[in-house]
């Protein structure tokens, strides 16, 4: 019950931060907020990976579906939720953070789809990095201190990031991805099947 009531008032939270951007006009809706977790799921903490959850996924859905709903015919407005490459792979110790960024990237391409069929002014895109040096090491690993030059070799600094972000930004693409081996940045077209014009989806009643 505990959880549940959590769940609740974490869910009301949400929903009072976006009311409290009524009187602001919102140009772009960038989510960027998550969370990892390094562990086995036999091991993992689940208080930690429902709050992960939450705030990868529930927060994220809710926060993009109100300003799609709210800006989706306005000039210019782009939706851009922050997944990561490691949605598309499965690593070993991090198995629920890379099928919750699966989702952030499935769900992030579906609305760019609808968008684009139905003429709406908004884009929805996604932007999938690789490893990037923030705190985001100590949080999923459970430390005070993370080393990035011995736990990577190979990174990204917060600047490059965001210039990646930028360049999504400015593109016509859906996907902004890092490649997890090379590190090469790459804009492309969404990346996974679309089932929009199959005889075998539910039709529209």
């Amino acid at each position: 019950m505990l959880s549940e009531a959590w769940t609740y008032l974490y869910r009301k939270k949400v929903y009072r931060f976006y009311e409290g951007l009524r009187d602001y006009e919102i140009e772009t809706w960038i989510s960027n907020a998550g969370v990892g977790n390094y562990d086995s799921v036999a091991d993992q903490d689940l208080n930690k990976i429902s709050m992960m959850l939450n705030l990868n996924i529930e927060a994220l859905t809710i926060l993009s579906s109100l300003y799609v709903r709210a800006y989706k015919d306005v000039e210019g407005t782009q939706l851009i939720n922050i997944s990561s490459c490691e949605g598309c792979t499965i690593v070993p110790r991090a198995v629920t953070y890379c099928a919750a960024k699966f989702y952030v990237s499935t769900f992030t391409e579906g609305p760019a789809r609808k968008l684009e069929e139905a003429g709406a002014k908004m884009k929805a895109k996604v932007l999938a990095p690789a490893a990037t040096k923030t705190e985001f090491g100590m949080v999923a690993n459970n430390v005070s201190e993370y080393d990035y030059d011995k736990s990577f070799g190979t990174y990204h600094t917060g600047k490059q990031a965001a210039g990646f972000l930028l360049g999504l930004y400015d593109s016509e693409k859906v996907v902004g991805m890092v490649d997890r081996e090379s590190f090469g940045f790459r804009l492309a077209d969404p990346l996974f099947p679309y089932a929009g014009n199959s005889s075998h989806s539910q039709q529209c009643m």
